[in-house]
């Protein structure tokens, strides 16, 4: 630890408190009335996606930020030895999102490349560079067959996992109508482009469990294919395939800071399966879901299966909700712990709420996963976003939550989970700030590796620039 407490730099502190100090004030004297409102960022100035954008290369945005962490380490708040004293750290730093976007009348595209750099005040030596890659297609082959692409590749730091968006998060946020929203929660139909790419994107791992299992730097990717039969206005089938690799990442470039020992070096998964939606109705929908997956890791090897059947229904013009219900089970190939074969039960559901000015969704799902590969475990995911913007006013509020347990696997129970609010002001049709609070922890219970769990607090600054403006929310 003493290579860590060497990183600490009280000139680089005074320079950081000066920063910090000076950004708050900004935003308490900053208050133009001449400047137009023209809509609020989704949590963490994320909301913007590309898909909905203008066409062509562009730069997206460039932010520049300031903030403060409870606790700080190596594995940004795993436990360190008894004795050590370390502490909280004031940071700063600044991203920039690159991309490129395409639509016709029959297909889209999208690129997005997004770096961003944290620099620690206290502890230099645990600055850190991430990266993140997206990309988004999708295409219209017949006026009933329609197929989409997606992948997504990031490299990153817990401190910057805290940070980013949850996918509901961007979901609320996306300028859409209640229409619009419902039937791509329900039914998987989309009119929205931005809506499409969100929820049927590759998916990137959000809970700060992953931390417990892969260590601090971890790179993900993950790649999804779909294809989609609308046989009537009524009846449409879908059939998807992904696949993901989660592995820990030794930061060869801070040799002088201790590199703390991980429990998997890597784990990789694929999935394939297939649904059918069926509209009793214009407010009702029913449908079946069934999906197979593989699972690769150094302690086991095996399949994993489910199928559900589902409910979904509109209320009105604001509300909707759906549930679904059905088994599962686990067959081994080759691993390293005692488990259980037996077919368990999975089901869950979602509840959303739209109007002008808010945006609120909701889910609950108990199923089957091998998400970090520590073992085919029973997983519960529970994930909850608010967004509310007023059109025509500048100010705008935010709020997420999201929790993962995971049971019956390798290493007992592994439970993760975040919490965000953040408070938003538009400055004019290019510049963004907003106030953020972050919470994040994570806990393995198993017996001799107990000590692995975190509790961290963190508030940030932002302020992000974007040439193109920003879209009405």
């Amino acid at each position: 630890m003493r290579q860590i407490i060497r990183g600490w730099n009280p000139t680089r502190r005074r320079a950081g408190s000066v920063f910090l100090s000076a950004a708050v004030l900004f935003l308490c004297i900053t208050a133009p009335e001449r400047l137009k409102a023209q809509g609020v960022q989704s949590p963490l100035l994320s909301g913007f996606n590309p898909a909905g954008g203008s066409r062509g290369l562009q730069l997206y945005n460039v932010t520049g930020f300031a903030g403060w962490e409870s606790v700080v380490s190596p594995q940004g708040g795993l436990y360190l030895p008894n004795g050590t004293d370390v502490k909280g750290d004031e940071m700063m730093g600044g991203s920039a999102s690159a991309g490129w976007s395409g639509h016709s009348e029959r297909a889209s595209a999208s690129i997005q490349y997004t770096a961003s750099y944290i620099a620690q005040v206290r502890y230099s030596g645990l600055n850190a560079l991430s990266h993140f890659l997206g990309i988004n297609a999708t295409r219209r082959l017949s006026p009933k067959w329609n197929v989409g692409f997606s992948a997504s590749s990031a490299l990153s730091t817990y401190n910057q996992l805290l940070f980013s968006p949850m996918v509901l998060s961007e979901v609320v946020a996306v300028p859409a109508t209640f229409d619009d929203l419902s039937s791509a929660v329900l039914a998987g139909q989309f009119t929205n482009d931005q809506l499409a790419s969100l929820l049927t994107g590759a998916p990137l791992i959000e809970s700060p469990a992953r931390t417990a299992i892969f260590g601090n730097r971890v790179f993900a990717s993950s790649a999804s294919a779909s294809l989609g039969y609308a046989h009537s206005t009524r009846l449409s089938i879908n059939f998807s395939a992904s696949a993901s690799l989660m592995q820990h990442v030794h930061d060869t470039h801070q040799q002088d800071v201790p590199q703390y020992a991980y429990l998997i070096p890597r784990a990789i998964g694929a999935t394939a399966g297939m649904g059918v939606s069926y509209a009793l109705s214009p407010k009702t929908h029913v449908g079946v879901e069934a999906s197979s997956s593989r699972g690769f890791s150094t302690i086991q090897d095996s399949y994993t299966t489910a199928a559900n059947g589902f409910i979904g229904r509109t209320f009105g013009r604001r509300w909707f909700a759906q549930v679904h219900g059905g088994g599962g089970f686990v067959t081994n190939i080759r691993t390293h712990y005692a488990s259980s074969a037996s077919t368990s039960p999975v089901f869950g559901g979602n509840l959303g709420y739209k109007t002008s000015a808010h945006g609120f969704l909701a889910e609950y799902d108990r199923t089957l996963g091998q998400t970090y590969g520590a073992g085919a475990a029973q997983m519960t995911s529970i994930s909850a976003a608010w967004n509310w913007w007023q059109p025509g006013h500048k100010w705008g509020l935010n709020s997420s939550y999201m929790r993962q347990d995971f049971s019956r696997a390798a290493f007992a129970k592994i439970q993760g989970w975040r919490a965000s609010f953040g408070l938003t002001r538009q400055l004019g049709g290019h510049l963004v700030i907003e106030t953020a609070y972050m919470y994040g922890s994570y806990t393995d219970a198993s017996a001799p590796l107990s000590l692995y769990n975190s509790a961290q607090h963190a508030v940030r600054l932002s302020m992000m620039f974007s040439p193109q403006g920003r879209e009405r929310r």
